[in-house]
C-alpha cells in the first residue's frame, strides 16, 4: 500500500467505514504497541500527526519524539503491507513441508565456575538459591536475579547463555532489565561493586538500565564499550558479524572504541566497523522490535533476514548463489509463526523459492 492508501484507511476507520477485517487490522496493530487503554481516535490522529512531523527534517523539533514516531510509522506500514500481501495470496494446498517452530524461552545460567541453572526447567514462581544468589522465575521467559549474601572476596561472575532458537529476559540485582536474543551471552557479576556497573555482551541485547548517577552502567561488546547512566538501547554484536550496531531509544549514551567515541541522542544508531564509529538516524525498526516477538524487515537483504531466521529457528541456510542474499524485502510477521509461514511471506513476492530438508533451508531464485 502507498502512503495515500494508508492515510485513506485511517480516515475510513475514523469515520467507522472499515470492513471487520480492516478494523481488526488497525486495532490489532494498535494493541501490539502495548497501550493500556482502548483506542481513541483523537489520540490516534495525534500520533499520526507526530509521525509525519518526525519524518520531516524541517519540522522535527523535540528530537526525543523521533524514536517513537519512527517506530510507529515503520511497524504500521509494514503490518499493513504484510496484511494486504496475504489477502491477495492463495495458499498452495499441494505444498507439504515439515513444521519448524521456534523453541521459545530457553537459557542456561552459570553462577561462578561451579553452579548452573537450567532456566527452561525452572517453574514460574519458583526460586533457586546458589552461593548467596536467589533466582526467581517471574514468568515464562523472565527471571529476577537477587543477591542475598555474597562474600566480597569471592564475588562470582555469572553468565546467561541463550542458545539458537531461544530468547530470555533477566532483571539484574540493580533492577536493570536485559532482553537477550538468540545465540547470545550476557556476563555480569553477582553484585555491582565500586563506582561502576560493568557487564559483557556477545550477540544481541536490549537494555533498560536503572538510573544511578553515581554508578554508570558499562556494556562491553568485543572492542566496543557503551557507557550509560539510565536509558533504553539495543546492542547487536554477534561474533560472526563484523559490525557492532548500537541503537538508542531513550536517554543518552557514549559509544567508545580504540579509535574514538561518539555521543548518541534518542533516535541515533551507531555502527562500529572495527575502524571508526558512524552515527546516523535509526532507520531499521527491527533493532527495537525483536524483543516484542515480531520480525520486521524494512528493505532488508535476504542474507540478513535468513541469518535472523537461522538463529531463531535453529536452522541452516544454503543459497544457490551469493547474489540471492542481496535481494531486499519488506514485511513483518510474528516470531511465533511456523517457519513455513515466514518463508511464504518471502516467496509470494515472486523473487525466491525455498525448499526445506529436515533443519536445512535451500534458497534459490524463482
Amino acid at each position: 500500500m502507498t502512503e495515500k492508501e494508508i492515510t485513506h484507511l485511517l480516515k475510513r476507520y475514523k469515520a467507522k467505514q472499515c470492513t471487520p477485517a480492516e478494523i481488526n487490522l488497525v486495532e490489532s496493530w494498535y494493541n501490539s504497541m502495548n497501550y493500556n487503554h482502548p483506542i481513541n481516535v483523537d489520540e490516534f490522529e495525534s500520533i499520526k500527526r507526530l509521525t509525519w512531523h518526525a519524518l520531516n527534517p524541517q519540522l522535527r523539533k523535540p528530537r526525543s519524539f523521533y524514536p517513537y514516531a519512527a517506530i510507529f510509522l515503520g511497524v504500521f506500514f509494514l503490518s499493513i503491507a504484510t496484511y494486504f500481501i496475504f489477502q491477495n495470496y492463495t495458499k498452495d494446498s499441494s505444498r507439504i513441508t515439515p513444521k519448524i517452530q521456534p523453541v521459545g524461552y530457553r537459557a542456561m545460567l552459570l553462577i561462578g565456575s561451579k553452579d548452573s541453572v537450567d532456566l527452561n526447567a525452572l517453574q514460574v514462581g519458583k526460586m533457586v538459591n546458589a552461593r548467596g544468589i536467589r533466582i526467581k522465575k517471574l514468568d515464562n521467559g523472565t527471571i529476577a536475579y537477587e543477591v542475598q549474601s555474597v562474600d566480597n572476596n569471592t564475588n562470582p561472575m555469572n553468565k546467561l547463555i541463550v542458545p539458537r532458537g531461544g530468547q530470555f529476559k533477566i532483571r539484574l540485582a540493580d533492577s536493570s532489565l536485559v532482553f537477550v536474543n538468540s545465540e547470545s551471552e550476557l556476563e555480569f557479576p553477582s553484585q555491582f561493586e565500586g563506582n561502576e556497573r560493568r557487564i559483557k555482551m556477545v550477540g544481541e541485547g536490549y537494555f533498560e538500565i536503572a538510573k544511578n548517577k553515581q554508578k554508570p552502567f558499562i556494556v562491553e561488546s568485543k572492542e566496543q564499550q557503551v557507557t550509560v547512566l539510565g536509558t533504553k538501547f539495543n546492542i547487536h554484536a554477534y561474533r560472526n558479524e563484523k559490525n557492532i550496531t548500537t541503537t538508542l531509544l531513550e536517554g543518552k549514551v557514549r559509544v567508545s572504541s580504540p579509535q574514538g567515541q561518539a555521543i548518541l541522542q534518542p533516535g541515533d544508531q551507531a555502527i562500529y566497523n572495527g575502524h571508526d564509529i558512524q552515527v546516523s538516524l535509526a532507520k531499521n525498526t527491527a533493532a527495537l522490535t525483536w524483543k516484542d516477538d515480531v520480525f520486521v524487515f524494512d528493505s532488508e537483504t535476504l542474507g540478513n533476514i535468513m541469518q535472523q531466521l537461522s538463529r531463531w529457528y535453529n536452522i541452516e541456510v544454503q543459497f544457490a548463489n551469493i547474489d540471492i542474499g542481496q535481494i531486499r524485502f519488506t514485511g513483518s510477521i510474528s516470531k511465533h509463526r511456523d517457519i513455513d509461514q515466514v518463508l511464504r511471506l518471502l516467496e509470494i513476492t515472486g523473487k525466491v523459492k525455498f525448499t526445506i530438508d529436515n533443519k536445512k533451508i535451500y534458497v534459490k531464485t524463482n
